[in-house]
Protein backbone atom coordinates (compact mmCIF):
# COMPACT_ATOMS: atom_id res chain seq x y z
CA UNK A 1 0.00 0.00 0.00
CA UNK A 2 1.60 3.61 -0.70
CA UNK A 3 1.71 5.51 2.23
CA UNK A 4 2.19 9.28 2.30
CA UNK A 5 2.68 10.96 6.21
CA UNK A 6 3.80 14.57 5.16
CA UNK A 7 1.14 16.43 3.18
CA UNK A 8 0.79 20.04 3.49
CA UNK A 9 -2.36 21.57 2.23
CA UNK A 10 -3.99 25.17 1.76
CA UNK A 11 -5.09 25.30 5.11
CA UNK A 12 -1.06 26.35 6.00
CA UNK A 13 1.83 26.73 3.17
CA UNK A 14 0.29 24.06 0.20
CA UNK A 15 -1.80 25.24 -2.86
CA UNK A 16 -4.14 22.14 -2.49
CA UNK A 17 -7.42 21.93 -0.35
CA UNK A 18 -7.61 19.32 1.95
CA UNK A 19 -9.97 17.57 -0.53
CA UNK A 20 -8.42 17.95 -3.27
CA UNK A 21 -5.00 16.06 -1.74
CA UNK A 22 -7.92 13.21 -1.12
CA UNK A 23 -8.96 13.34 -4.77
CA UNK A 24 -4.99 13.47 -6.11
CA UNK A 25 -4.19 10.73 -3.36
CA UNK A 26 -7.03 8.56 -4.62
CA UNK A 27 -6.12 8.61 -8.23
CA UNK A 28 -2.50 8.24 -7.47
CA UNK A 29 -3.19 4.60 -5.71
CA UNK A 30 -2.19 6.12 -2.06
CA UNK A 31 -3.95 3.71 0.65
CA UNK A 32 -2.99 5.93 3.72
CA UNK A 33 -2.49 9.69 4.06
CA UNK A 34 -1.83 12.61 6.58
CA UNK A 35 -2.43 15.91 6.19
CA UNK A 36 0.55 17.42 8.46
CA UNK A 37 -0.38 21.53 8.47
CA UNK A 38 2.25 23.74 9.91
CA UNK A 39 0.70 24.49 13.49
CA UNK A 40 -2.89 23.69 12.45
CA UNK A 41 -4.99 20.59 12.78
CA UNK A 42 -8.41 21.41 10.68
CA UNK A 43 -7.58 19.39 7.63
CA UNK A 44 -9.29 16.68 9.50
CA UNK A 45 -12.26 17.98 10.06
CA UNK A 46 -12.44 18.76 6.61
CA UNK A 47 -11.75 15.28 5.09
CA UNK A 48 -11.31 12.33 7.78
CA UNK A 49 -15.29 11.32 6.56
CA UNK A 50 -14.18 12.09 3.25
CA UNK A 51 -11.16 10.19 3.01
CA UNK A 52 -13.19 7.21 4.27
CA UNK A 53 -15.92 7.21 1.38
CA UNK A 54 -13.00 7.52 -1.06
CA UNK A 55 -11.57 4.29 0.81
CA UNK A 56 -8.49 5.75 1.95
CA UNK A 57 -7.15 5.27 5.92
CA UNK A 58 -6.58 8.88 7.20
CA UNK A 59 -4.17 9.82 10.45
CA UNK A 60 -5.12 13.33 12.11
CA UNK A 61 -1.60 14.74 11.63
CA UNK A 62 0.42 18.30 12.30
CA UNK A 63 3.83 19.87 11.97
CA UNK A 64 5.17 22.01 15.02
CA UNK A 65 7.24 24.70 13.89
CA UNK A 66 9.61 24.56 17.25
CA UNK A 67 13.07 26.17 17.81
CA UNK A 68 15.89 25.84 20.03
CA UNK A 69 19.58 26.64 18.29
CA UNK A 70 18.11 25.39 15.31
CA UNK A 71 14.97 25.19 13.55
CA UNK A 72 13.22 21.69 14.51
CA UNK A 73 9.74 20.72 13.13
CA UNK A 74 7.89 18.13 15.05
CA UNK A 75 5.39 15.95 13.41
CA UNK A 76 2.60 15.19 15.31
CA UNK A 77 0.02 12.00 14.78
CA UNK A 78 -3.21 10.23 16.05
CA UNK A 79 -3.82 13.21 18.46
CA UNK A 80 -6.39 13.97 20.78
CA UNK A 81 -8.03 16.56 18.41
CA UNK A 82 -9.78 18.03 21.55
CA UNK A 83 -7.12 18.40 23.87
CA UNK A 84 -7.96 21.06 25.12
CA UNK A 85 -3.98 22.50 25.62
CA UNK A 86 -3.07 21.60 22.14
CA UNK A 87 -6.10 23.75 20.81
CA UNK A 88 -5.44 26.77 22.65
CA UNK A 89 -1.67 26.43 21.80
CA UNK A 90 -2.58 25.96 18.10
CA UNK A 91 -4.89 29.05 17.98
CA UNK A 92 -1.51 30.94 19.72
CA UNK A 93 0.53 30.06 17.13
CA UNK A 94 -1.91 31.42 14.49
CA UNK A 95 -2.58 34.76 16.32
CA UNK A 96 1.44 35.06 16.24
CA UNK A 97 1.80 33.89 12.85
CA UNK A 98 -0.63 36.34 11.64
CA UNK A 99 0.71 39.33 13.53
CA UNK A 100 4.32 38.51 12.89
CA UNK A 101 2.59 38.74 8.68
CA UNK A 102 1.67 42.04 9.67
CA UNK A 103 4.80 43.14 11.00
CA UNK A 104 6.96 42.13 7.88
CA UNK A 105 4.17 43.63 5.83
CA UNK A 106 4.67 47.16 7.48
CA UNK A 107 8.32 46.93 6.95
CA UNK A 108 8.29 45.80 3.53
CA UNK A 109 5.53 48.89 2.68
CA UNK A 110 8.20 51.05 4.54
CA UNK A 111 11.05 50.43 2.35
CA UNK A 112 8.54 51.23 -0.54
CA UNK A 113 7.15 47.85 -1.16
CA UNK A 114 3.49 48.26 -1.21
CA UNK A 115 1.82 44.99 -1.33
CA UNK A 116 -1.91 44.48 -1.47
CA UNK A 117 -2.98 42.38 1.50
CA UNK A 118 -5.84 41.28 0.30
CA UNK A 119 -4.78 38.83 -2.10
CA UNK A 120 -3.19 36.66 0.90
CA UNK A 121 -4.64 33.93 1.12
CA UNK A 122 -7.70 34.08 3.60
CA UNK A 123 -7.89 30.53 4.68
CA UNK A 124 -4.71 29.94 5.53
CA UNK A 125 -4.12 29.83 9.38
CA UNK A 126 -0.08 29.50 8.96
CA UNK A 127 0.03 32.62 6.10
CA UNK A 128 3.73 33.33 6.67
CA UNK A 129 6.90 34.28 4.71
CA UNK A 130 5.95 31.97 1.31
CA UNK A 131 2.85 33.73 0.97
CA UNK A 132 4.32 36.96 1.34
CA UNK A 133 7.27 36.03 -1.11
CA UNK A 134 4.65 34.84 -3.66
CA UNK A 135 2.83 38.52 -3.83
CA UNK A 136 6.18 39.91 -3.88
CA UNK A 137 6.71 38.02 -7.22
CA UNK A 138 3.46 38.58 -8.44
CA UNK A 139 3.23 42.15 -8.06
CA UNK A 140 6.74 42.56 -9.38
CA UNK A 141 8.90 43.61 -6.21
CA UNK A 142 10.84 40.75 -6.71
CA UNK A 143 12.01 38.41 -9.74
CA UNK A 144 11.71 35.10 -7.49
CA UNK A 145 10.85 33.93 -4.35
CA UNK A 146 14.27 32.79 -3.22
CA UNK A 147 15.59 36.52 -4.03
CA UNK A 148 12.17 37.93 -1.67
CA UNK A 149 13.66 35.95 1.62
CA UNK A 150 17.56 36.50 0.13
CA UNK A 151 16.91 40.33 0.11
CA UNK A 152 14.00 41.23 2.57
CA UNK A 153 12.40 37.68 4.00
CA UNK A 154 15.09 35.89 5.23
CA UNK A 155 17.27 36.04 8.79
CA UNK A 156 19.17 38.66 7.41
CA UNK A 157 16.66 40.31 5.18
CA UNK A 158 15.77 44.17 5.38
CA UNK A 159 11.93 43.06 6.32
CA UNK A 160 12.71 40.29 8.62
CA UNK A 161 10.78 40.09 11.82
CA UNK A 162 11.74 36.64 14.33
CA UNK A 163 8.73 34.75 14.82
CA UNK A 164 7.23 33.42 18.37
CA UNK A 165 8.40 29.41 18.56
CA UNK A 166 8.36 26.80 21.25
CA UNK A 167 11.15 24.63 21.87
CA UNK A 168 11.34 21.26 20.80
CA UNK A 169 10.63 19.77 24.30
CA UNK A 170 7.61 21.78 24.17
CA UNK A 171 6.63 20.69 20.75
CA UNK A 172 7.08 17.10 21.75
CA UNK A 173 5.33 16.96 25.18
CA UNK A 174 2.25 19.03 23.68
CA UNK A 175 1.76 16.02 20.98
CA UNK A 176 2.44 13.76 23.61
CA UNK A 177 0.42 14.83 25.92
CA UNK A 178 -2.93 15.08 23.72
CA UNK A 179 -2.26 11.07 23.34
CA UNK A 180 -0.38 11.23 19.92
CA UNK A 181 2.97 10.63 18.76
CA UNK A 182 5.42 13.35 18.37
CA UNK A 183 8.14 12.47 15.48
CA UNK A 184 11.23 14.29 14.61
CA UNK A 185 11.06 15.63 11.02
CA UNK A 186 13.28 15.40 8.16
CA UNK A 187 16.32 14.93 10.16
CA UNK A 188 19.00 14.76 7.45
CA UNK A 189 20.70 17.88 8.81
CA UNK A 190 20.68 17.24 11.92
CA UNK A 191 22.38 13.37 10.70
CA UNK A 192 24.68 15.29 8.87
CA UNK A 193 25.59 17.91 11.70
CA UNK A 194 25.67 14.12 13.93
CA UNK A 195 22.92 15.95 16.46
CA UNK A 196 20.32 13.23 15.89
CA UNK A 197 21.65 11.11 18.81
CA UNK A 198 21.93 13.54 21.09
CA UNK A 199 18.50 15.26 20.10
CA UNK A 200 16.66 11.94 20.53
CA UNK A 201 18.17 11.25 23.72
CA UNK A 202 16.75 14.75 25.02
CA UNK A 203 13.56 14.59 23.79
CA UNK A 204 13.12 11.01 24.77
CA UNK A 205 11.96 11.78 28.05
CA UNK A 206 9.64 14.19 26.85
CA UNK A 207 7.67 11.65 24.65
CA UNK A 208 9.33 11.33 21.71
CA UNK A 209 7.84 8.36 19.81
CA UNK A 210 9.34 8.86 16.20
CA UNK A 211 11.98 10.00 13.43
CA UNK A 212 11.21 10.76 9.41
CA UNK A 213 13.67 7.73 7.66
CA UNK A 214 11.85 8.05 4.55
CA UNK A 215 11.79 11.69 2.61
CA UNK A 216 12.59 13.17 -0.53
CA UNK A 217 16.23 13.82 -0.35
CA UNK A 218 17.33 10.42 2.02
CA UNK A 219 18.66 7.96 -0.28
CA UNK A 220 18.63 4.56 0.11
CA UNK A 221 21.67 5.06 2.25
CA UNK A 222 20.82 7.65 4.60
CA UNK A 223 17.14 6.09 4.89
CA UNK A 224 19.10 2.71 6.11
CA UNK A 225 21.30 4.94 8.75
CA UNK A 226 17.66 6.49 9.88
CA UNK A 227 16.06 2.81 10.45
CA UNK A 228 19.04 1.51 12.40
CA UNK A 229 18.72 4.37 15.01
CA UNK A 230 14.75 4.39 14.91
CA UNK A 231 15.49 0.76 15.82
CA UNK A 232 18.54 1.49 18.73
CA UNK A 233 16.15 3.61 20.42
CA UNK A 234 12.85 2.11 20.06
CA UNK A 235 11.37 4.74 17.31
CA UNK A 236 8.80 4.53 14.89
CA UNK A 237 9.92 5.10 11.68
CA UNK A 238 7.87 7.35 9.44
CA UNK A 239 8.03 8.77 6.09
CA UNK A 240 6.25 11.25 3.75
CA UNK A 241 6.78 13.59 0.60
CA UNK A 242 6.34 16.64 2.33
CA UNK A 243 4.17 17.66 -0.38
CA UNK A 244 2.77 21.78 -1.05
CA UNK A 245 1.40 21.25 -4.35
CA UNK A 246 2.95 24.13 -6.70
CA UNK A 247 4.74 25.20 -3.80
CA UNK A 248 7.46 22.45 -4.13
CA UNK A 249 8.55 20.22 -6.92
CA UNK A 250 7.20 17.03 -5.01
CA UNK A 251 4.64 14.70 -6.19
CA UNK A 252 2.39 13.44 -3.55
CA UNK A 253 3.14 9.69 -2.53
CA UNK A 254 6.05 9.60 -4.45
CA UNK A 255 8.77 8.78 -1.57
CA UNK A 256 7.70 4.61 -1.47
CA UNK A 257 8.83 2.40 1.65
CA UNK A 258 6.67 0.01 3.34
CA UNK A 259 6.27 0.83 7.07
CA UNK A 260 7.95 -1.75 9.54
CA UNK A 261 5.85 -3.71 12.07
CA UNK A 262 6.25 -1.97 14.66
CA UNK A 263 4.94 1.25 12.85
CA UNK A 264 2.64 0.21 10.90
CA UNK A 265 0.72 -1.49 14.47
CA UNK A 266 1.27 1.99 16.80
CA UNK A 267 -0.54 3.80 13.79
CA UNK A 268 -3.17 1.36 13.35
CA UNK A 269 -2.10 0.70 9.68
CA UNK A 270 -2.54 -2.53 8.03
CA UNK A 271 0.24 -2.78 5.39
CA UNK A 272 -0.64 -5.17 2.25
Amino acid sequence: MKIDLHIHSSLSDGTDSPREIVDKAKDAGIGCISITDHDCIKAAAEVKEYASERGIKYINGVELSTFSVNEIHVLGYCFDENDGRLLEKLEYFEIKRKERAVMILDRLYDLGIKLDREKLPVDSVSVGRLHIAKLMVEQGYSSSVPEAFDRYLGVNGSAYYPSKRISPMQGVELIKNANGYPVLAHPLRLLQQKKIKPLIEGLKPYGLEGIEVYYPVHDKAISEELSVIARRYRLMATGGTDYHGANRNVELGSVQFRLDGYTASRLGIKCD
